[in-house]
């Protein structure tokens, strides 16, 4: 247990001493062969649990006394938490296979070191049995995606990109820590994990809905930030292997994970089922018809990817979490294969990112064509394979809350998903060829290190209903009747008909709308049904206009006069009023230590 999570963080620690001391180091082999190893060990640990319901928990540290209740250090993995741990060092070790030729040699020592970081902490978050463990492994990692992020951080586009990502995330901890007091003030304690039957029955009414809001505002920042251009405006240069790692792996599994936990509380609430579907699908919409008008590769493919997370939330809000949980790995599987083979399609092309200067790339890159098309099929739900287990789940909910109409918009929206992914694929595949002779001549196919990774991912996402049937998670319950077997051929039916259709446009020298009325219908259809602006007129521009007044009034004076003034006075006050309530004291202490921390990001960042 100690083994599997503390190795990748020794093996990081001796990276980057070794780097420091400049001291001949083999980065990669080390950060590889310490997460394989973690890897197996994390395998039998879900062997051992599912067989003999085996529960692990190991001491890291005493903590504190509070209140007459004991907090320690801790790292609790059950059922879900170990599922979740071997998904994420998985994608982590195919992440570090990926890498080997993919980065330059100069980048690689810290590469290794912010993903083994980022591994290390996810585990320790995911195993927390307290908030404060909890709220500490959550910021932590963020910092460690911010440092993946800024690999490339000579280049202006991704500094900008990353402190705003930085801001934004640091922000959204606002709602959260006031999550955590609600749940506090409820429970009578500041504990994660094995809440009593009781608890459960904590919230009422509005209560209940105030709670699932904070947690959905919090999660949101995690789980829609790559499809939100006003933050991540410029991927290029952004590294391939750290993108496909941090928004499907990391962020969205922490944020899921993070819907997982606390959706007892306000599961029983019909006001907040009907939030998470709304907001699901809203997210769902927005995502999909956004990315079909993307012509970045990167962009494109992380607006689908919001567009996934928010049929999670869907699933989550008609459903149960389990499956919701389900859903998350049956998606993301197939999905960082997606952007893993899009990173083979920017590497043959010497960076190129967009689409309208790529095409016929079939018979140079016929390895990439292949996979990026099945792992297009399973993010679909094709009959038996991908996520069509949960589309099953889906259709049976539909169908015993008869509601007809909703199962004909999930084809819809199956369909829908299908021919994006079909512009995608004829765009760069089979599309006439738009790139010179010059870079022709210099196209390369991915390494056999590079293609390991994909044919273990694509494996996977073949055979996870399978997984699912064997796995720790309940079984789905959803049956494969010949009308859910017609609707889901239907919606697999986008990818050849998108194909075609776009062959057909090709050939006629492309789409032509005739009257003034369709051209607005099709920008409207494209700019997602104004879906993304709404989330930026409402959650996004309001956290940024923040970030940007503490950006521009962080100056010196205020960091070292009146800040610490501010904080000092407002540290007396607090042991004269909450001298006999320690929780208060402790929590308001967290509060100020989060506005120094935000205050001083302006510095952290360089500018």
């Amino acid at each position: 247990m100690v083994f599997a999570v503390l190795l990748p963080f020794f093996a990081a620690c001796y990276v980057f001493a070794a780097a420091f001391l400049k001291k001949r180091t083999f980065a990669w082999e080390i950060g590889t062969a310490a997460t394989g190893l973690a890897f197996l060990n994390i395998v039998s640990m879900a062997f051992k649990n599912f067989v003999h319901g085996q529960v692990y928990s190991v001491l890291l540290l005493p903590f504190l006394t509070l209140d007459g209740k004991t907090y320690d250090w801790r790292v609790h993995l059950e059922t879900t938490e170990i599922f979740l741990v071997v998904f994420i060092v998985f994608s982590a070790l195919m992440c570090l296979l990926f890498a080997k030729d993919f980065l330059q040699p100069e980048k690689m020592n810290s590469f290794v070191v912010f993903l083994l970081g980022l591994t290390s902490f996810l585990i320790i978050v995911i195993g927390a049995k307290n908030m404060f463990q909890f709220f500490v492994g959550w910021d932590l990692s963020v910092l460690f995606a911010y440092l993946l992020l800024m690999l490339f951080h000579e280049k202006q586009a991704v500094r900008r990109s990353g402190v705003n990502f930085l801001i934004w995330h640091t922000l959204s901890d606002v709602p959260l820590f006031c999550a955590f007091y609600m749940l506090a003030g409820k429970t009578d304690g500041f504990f994660v994990a094995s809440f009593t039957a009781d608890s459960f029955l904590a919230f009422q009414g509005t209560e209940t809905v105030v709670f699932a809001v904070l947690i959905l505002l919090s999660v949101s920042a995690k789980l829609f930030l790559f499809g939100t251009n006003i933050l991540i405006a410029q991927t290029a240069g952004i590294s391939v292997p750290a993108l496909a790692f941090i928004a499907p792996a990391a962020l969205g599994g922490l944020g899921v994970y993070v819907l997982y936990l606390f959706f007892p509380f306000v599961d029983d609430n019909q006001t907040v089922r009907t939030i998470f579907t709304v907001w699901g699908i809203l997210t769902a919409l927005g995502g999909l018809m956004t990315a079909s008008a993307q012509t970045n590769i990167k962009v494109l493919l992380c607006q689908l990817l919001m567009g996934q997370f928010g049929f999670v939330l869907t699933v989550f809000g008609l459903i149960d979490r389990d499956t919701a949980f389900c859903a998350y790995i049956a998606l993301i599987t197939p999905m960082t294969g997606l952007i893993l083979c899009a990173g083979t399609v920017i590497q043959a092309l010497q960076g190129e990112e967009e689409l309208p200067r790529m095409g016929g790339l079939k018979k140079y890159l016929p390895f990439s064509f292949w996979p990026m098309l099945l792992f297009s099929v399973c993010c679909v739900g094709f009959p038996q394979i991908g996520n069509s287990a949960v589309i099953l789940d889906m259709y049976a909910v539909l169908k015993a809350r008869s509601l007809p109409a909703g199962s004909f918009f999930l084809t819809v929206y199956l369909f829908a998903l299908a021919f994006v992914f079909a512009r995608l694929l004829f765009r760069i595949f089979l599309a006439e060829e738009k790139f010179s002779a010059t870079t022709a001549a210099r196209i390369c196919r991915p390494s056999k290190i590079e293609s390991l990774p994909l044919m273990v991912l694509l494996l996977l996402s073949f055979f996870q209903n399978k997984v699912f049937e064997q796995s720790v998670l309940p079984n789905l319950t959803g049956a494969l009747s010949i009308g859910v077997l017609v609707s889901l051929l239907a919606g697999g039916c986008g990818l050849p008909v998108g194909i075609y259709c776009f062959s057909k446009a090709e050939k006629a020298g492309g789409f032509r709308l005739s009257g003034g009325i369709f051209q607005k219908i099709a920008h409207f259809c494209q700019k997602g049904f104004y879906l993304t602006d709404f989330y930026q007129a409402v959650f996004v521009r309001p956290f940024m206009a923040l970030a940007d007044f503490a950006w521009r009034f962080a100056g010196a004076e205020l960091l070292t006069e009146k800040l610490p003034r501010a904080l000092k006075k407002t540290a007396e006050n607090l042991q004269k009023t909450h001298s006999g309530k320690p929780s208060d004291f402790l929590l308001w202490s967290l509060a100020g230590l989060f506005v120094l921390i935000f205050s001083l990001l302006p510095l952290l960042a360089g500018e």
